[in-house]
């Protein structure tokens, strides 16, 4: 089985309780879930949170929901503890709450990669950015990757590093994480047992803890940018983007 799960908390550092807001006359987690229900190659969609406003929310729309420890620090760990009771669960698809925008064959594609390589044990996705401006704002994740799509480095500093900025050469174009994870359930049950790594302690990324121990990610290239809602300036966004 082939699940997506969205996990939610109700506290929100930058925004609060921005899952609950209203967009367009649903929640931005209502939106979320609806979008990512439209997948073609998930078998279900739920939502696993410790709040019983969240669960209230979900089930008021028909949603499935289940409640989890309040005692989790990520996302992951959320999502772990409902994979560890359901056998039947091969590939768990993590889509956060906040991402009302995101596009379907995108969470199809990094399904994909479990489908064409059965040794694949996580996705992820990318988009290419060039405005300074992106590159330069921490809370653009990038990513570097080798030849063959797996991911070498995540980081909140613009990689690769431009050495040489007058040099005409072709450069690598910048990628920018989107943080959409699919893994492979034993994978998703062994990160959650490790213990926080030293690089995801530094830069504050929850991913760089299967790269420290030695799991691959593989990139692919998502068809669209979604608009993730962390900020009040976000939220504006997706108001004007859904008002048109």
């Amino acid at each position: 089985m082939i699940v997506i799960v969205i996990p939610a908390r109700l506290a929100s550092t930058r925004l609060e309780k921005k899952l609950l807001l209203d967009l367009g006359g649903r929640s931005i987690l209502e939106s979320t879930y609806r979008q990512a229900s439209k997948s073609k190659l998930a078998t279900k969609v739920c939502v696993a949170t410790d709040s019983q406003e969240i669960f209230d929310l979900v089930k008021s729309f028909q949603g499935e929901v289940f409640m989890t420890s309040p005692h989790h620090v990520s996302g992951t760990d959320r999502i772990a503890e409902l994979a560890e009771k359901a056998h039947d669960w091969q590939i768990v698809v993590n889509v956060q709450g906040d991402e009302p925008f995101i596009n379907p064959d995108d969470i199809d594609s990094a399904i994909e990669v479990f489908l064409h390589n059965p040794l694949a044990q996580m996705a992820s996705l990318y988009h290419y950015i060039d405005q300074p401006e992106l590159i330069n704002n921490p809370n653009n994740v990038k990513v570097v990757t080798d030849l063959n799509s797996q991911a070498l480095y995540f980081s909140r500093l613009p990689i690769p590093y431009l050495r040489d900025p007058l040099n005409p050469a072709p450069r690598e174009p910048y990628k920018k994480h989107i943080g959409l994870y699919a893994y492979k359930k034993e994978i998703l049950l062994a990160l959650s047992r490790l213990p926080e790594s030293n690089l995801e302690r530094q830069e504050k990324l929850e991913q760089l803890r299967a790269l420290e121990n030695g799991f691959k990610i593989t990139m692919v290239r998502a068809k669209s940018a979604p608009i993730g809602i962390d900020t009040y300036e976000d939220y504006q966004k997706a108001l004007n983007l859904i008002r048109g």
